[in-house]
């Protein structure tokens, strides 16, 4: 995983992540995020390492969720990212 971490994304990444809103819905915190798909992938990256190599106990510490709750997430971000591809794909064609 590191060699394909380093591969994919050692070049310059400009880090522009800005929040747009947030608002709570009852004991959620929920926010509108503009990022990049680079930024998306890496998060994808980082969660898949944390649920493949550390244990239930560790991921609840560092993340303060359960590893069931941390795949969900991935999945979110999975779907998300290919969302993003998609209506890049149908500007591009457009």
């Amino acid at each position: 995983m590191g060699n394909y971490f380093a591969g994919r994304f050692a070049r310059n990444i400009e880090i522009n992540m800005k929040v747009l809103k947030t608002k709570s819905i009852a004991s959620v915190e929920l926010a509108e995020v503009e990022l990049s798909l680079d930024e998306l992938q890496v998060f994808e990256i980082a969660l898949n390492y944390a649920t493949k190599n550390l244990d239930e106990k560790e991921i609840e510490r560092i993340f303060g969720a359960t590893k069931d709750e941390l795949e969900g997430i991935i999945d979110d971000v999975e779907k998300a990212a290919v969302e993003c591809k998609e209506q890049n794909l149908e500007t591009a064609l457009a």
